[in-house]
């Protein structure tokens, strides 16, 4: 019989998810996961410490390892779930993902060429043999609705959500592992669409009470099936993707003739100096290159405009993406912080490799293997596998700065 960890008093335990409801899942989730990730990511029997003993992680296309459009089981050992649970030691089956993908990822920022080539199929479907269950139940394009349903109007369910959790909601997955430790990222999606998109409005992203109530929710169910602890990571600045273009980079290439005769710039992306506002206009990458260079490139006249907002993110589009971010963290690090769990914000960190120079302001043309540099994949919005580790360092950080745990970091990535 395992003696009580004194950190958590039997008054804070909660009961376990009932036998046949673990049983049911166990049944019908359709696990079709390769044996060699269960080998490698199942280290050993003992944890690093009890509080990992079963380790959980929610979340969305990150957590997943979404890489560059694209998943696949390379891209998906890379994610920090998966280097966390390695420095935990304990077991965390993923649901792998044949390669070339599902979809295949993207090996060409430009020309978007995918991994296996136009003949490849757009989901290879799950691997086997599989392990009994999965651990990281994360799904790309869930929202933090998602986590607690999967129909209705308002989720963001696909065919990976089906794919990799069978039917059940990520939520009852993971009450029925009775986890012992979890982590939740999620909300990125709650307000990346309207970021793309180029139109940032109230109705196109998240109110921040419904975000936080339901966030809170996923925390409530995963104390109440046996978690002990958990890590909360923040919600991403949108702002901060190099997806997002800055107006004043457009001009500048204008300027200095790296953009067809073919593509004008007009005099609003200009920066503040020249008399444009370019340095606070966001210019999506798929309209920017995706339509308004391919168009050029055609031979045809393309306009970037620093004033449509229908098509760009203007100052105040941006300024309201930014605000509805940290109304998000702020309610997610004061909940998380009530509940003694660890709070990760990642944008500090963003931040500073922003500063150092590893995220290019403009995409690298010349490199269209490394368009956006080495921390972003190549869709410009998720982490490369560098910037996962570096993620993984965080949390590993946070974590035992809030349990007294001593987590190894991982090594750190070969970066410029």
């Amino acid at each position: 019989m395992k003696t009580p960890d004194p950190r958590f008093p039997e008054s804070s335990r909660r009961p376990r998810v009932p036998g046949p409801l673990l049983l049911l899942v166990a049944l019908l989730v359709p696990v079709l996961t390769a044996s060699c990730a269960d080998e490698v990511l199942a280290p050993g029997e003992a944890p690093a410490d009890e509080l990992f003993e079963r380790y959980v992680a929610l979340g969305n296309s990150i957590t997943a390892g979404f890489q560059s459009e694209g998943i696949n089981a390379q891209t998906q050992v890379e994610a920090y779930p998966v280097l966390l649970a390695e420095q935990m030691n304990t077991p965390f089956p993923i649901p792998t993902l044949t390669s070339p993908g599902c979809p295949p990822p993207v090996i060409n920022g430009l020309t978007r060429e995918r991994l296996g080539g136009a003949g490849a199929p757009q989901c290879s479907l799950r691997g086997l043999p599989a392990p009994e269950r999965i651990h990281n139940l994360a799904v790309p394009g869930a929202a933090t609705l998602d986590l607690l349903s999967n129909q209705g109007q308002g989720t963001n369910a696909n065919e990976l959500t089906t794919l990799i959790l069978g039917g059940f909601t990520q939520i009852q997955l993971a009450e029925a592992l009775e986890p012992t430790f979890a982590s939740v990222w999620i909300g990125n999606n709650d307000v990346l669409g309207a970021a793309l998109a180029g139109v940032a409005t109230e109705a196109t992203v998240t109110d921040p009470a419904e975000l936080a109530t339901n966030h809170a929710q996923v925390l409530d169910r995963l104390e109440d099936a046996g978690a002990r602890g958990g890590v909360v990571i923040g919600v991403a600045d949108v702002t901060l993707v190099p997806n997002l273009v800055p107006g004043a980079a457009f001009w500048a290439a204008e300027a200095e003739g790296a953009l067809p005769g073919t593509f004008q710039v007009s005099d609003a992306c200009a920066p503040e100096a020249a008399g444009g506002q370019g340095e606070a206009v966001l210019v999506p990458f798929a309209w920017g290159f995706g339509e308004l260079l391919a168009r050029a490139e055609a031979g045809q006249e393309a306009t970037l405009d620093c004033t449509d907002e229908t098509r760009v993110l203007v100052p105040e589009e941006v300024d309201f993406l930014q605000e509805t971010v940290a109304a998000y963290n702020e309610a997610l690090a004061a909940d998380a912080q009530a509940r003694g769990w660890a709070w990760f914000d990642p944008n500090p960190l963003f931040l500073e490799l922003a500063d150092q120079g590893l995220v290019p302001p403009f995409p690298m043309v010349s490199d269209p293997e490394a368009l956006f540099g080495p921390l972003f994949s190549l869709d410009g919005v998720h982490p490369s596998g560098a910037a996962h580790r570096l993620v993984a360092n965080g949390v590993v950080d946070a974590v035992n700065a809030t349990y007294g745990t001593n987590l190894e970091p991982v090594e750190p990535p070969a970066l410029p």
